[in-house]
């Protein structure tokens, strides 16, 4: 994959990520600033998910730590084989407390 092709899809990831965010609770507070998502909580937690052009690769940090995800050909996967809706879906579930399905972020 090309820069410009890492590039484009990191933007639609983002930009589809932050749109079922706001579908799964309209109170959480996002903001974009280039490459940097940031999803913050009424308590100040925070979740951040960022574009890495240099190793190709979507970084979303939280208090479970720091995660990698590379591009599989169809899906954002960890090296664990973790999707990163996976691990989205089950920190919204913690922060929420209710159940966010993976299903609901892709």
């Amino acid at each position: 994959m090309t820069e410009t092709e890492f590039i484009a899809l990191a933007e639609r990831t983002l930009q589809r990520l932050e749109s079922a965010v706001e579908d799964v609770d309209d109170d959480i507070d996002l903001s974009r600033q280039g490459n940097v998502l940031t999803i913050e909580f009424d308590d100040g937690f925070q979740i951040v998910i960022n574009v890495q052009v240099p190793t190709r690769q979507i970084w979303l940090a939280s208090f479970k730590g720091g995660h990698h995800y590379s591009f599989d050909g169809k899906s954002w996967v960890e090296s664990s084989g973790e999707r990163i809706e996976a691990t989205l879906a089950a920190l919204l579930t913690k922060k929420l407390g209710r159940a966010v399905e993976a299903a609901e972020l892709s």
